[in-house]
């Protein structure tokens, strides 16, 4: 669609399908309304990005937010994951503010006020809502990541979007049964899309965007000289795409066998195990590897 400041825009098709109900039921301008806001929205988070160094390259709109496509990995990495996601919901939350502010003191009134604050309310409200693909899910992600694994807390984050989701659309379908074609039904109904679409791209991409993640931490424990560490201790018969499920971003992982009777049987290191996953492939047993090394 274009460039904002280098960064290329790309706008969902569910976007203009949005934009078309809205403009049927007569709200085409609240709609475009609702695109700004977005576009704000997501220009924060692109700014704080590159605040602390994140090469965003660009960003796909969908009808309730967006996804910031990066050149660096940064997910799972605590304080610039979640830094990034709040700048958005913070950016609403402070025009919120500045228009209740102008309401007030009756220097702004009328619907375009109304609906101006309406919006940015549930821009800023509903982005902290703790599942993905959703601000507050990634600010949460951010957090738990280190003791759950990237992998396991983003595809339980993304599911739990998807159910909200759900959830979403058989509302709006009820109330449109009972009350006939209005915008808040329809609204619920593009947001339960959103969070389909959105979510199930985190849930498909989640393993790979790891997988980078970890190729980028070698390369810092190379560059800086240490890391934090932590052990696994690991049946020799555990598949090896079980033990890269466990690792986390900000810790370098040593993997302590297990023999029989649960005696220390040998040690592999993470770069090890990555580097025979990818030889070996996933279901290789991690014993094996430490055998054939």
């Amino acid at each position: 669609m274009g460039t904002i400041g280098g960064v290329q825009l790309k706008v969902h098709p569910t976007f203009f399908v949005m934009l078309a109900f809205y403009w049927v039921l007569g709200l085409g301008p609240q709609a475009l309304l609702v695109f700004a806001l977005v576009i704000g929205h997501e220009t924060a988070h692109v700014l704080v990005g590159k605040a602390h160094g994140i090469r965003v390259k660009g960003l796909e709109i969908f009808p309730m937010g967006g996804v910031a496509l990066c050149d660096d990995v940064f997910e799972g990495r605590k304080r610039e994951e979640a830094l990034m996601a709040l700048a958005g919901p913070f950016f609403n939350a402070a025009l919120l503010g500045t228009a209740e502010v102008l309401r007030r003191q009756g220097l702004w009134q009328g619907l375009w006020a109304a609906d101006f604050i309406r919006y940015n309310f549930w821009l800023a409200v509903f982005n902290l809502l703790p599942v993905l693909p959703l601000d507050g899910g990634r600010v949460l992600r951010a957090l738990l990541s280190g003791s759950f694994g990237f992998v396991k807390t983003t595809r339980f984050l993304a599911r739990a979007g998807q159910w909200l989701g759900g959830g979403l659309a058989v509302l709006a379908l009820t109330i449109w049964a009972r009350s006939g074609l209005r915008e808040g039904p329809l609204f619920f109904l593009f947001l339960a899309g959103f969070f389909w679409l959105a979510a199930g791209k985190e849930v498909a991409t989640a393993r790979l965007v790891f997988l980078r993640q970890l190729t980028h931490k070698k390369e810092d424990l190379v560059r800086k000289g240490l890391m934090p560490s932590r052990w696994l201790t690991v049946r020799r018969e555990v598949p090896l795409v079980r033990v890269v499920e466990e690792l986390t971003p900000d810790s370098y992982a040593l993997v302590s066998l297990a023999g029989p009777e649960f005696d220390a049987a040998g040690t592999l290191t993470e770069t090890e195990i990555l580097e025979g996953m990818i030889r070996e492939g996933i279901h290789y047993p991690v014993g094996k590897l430490y055998e054939t090394r």
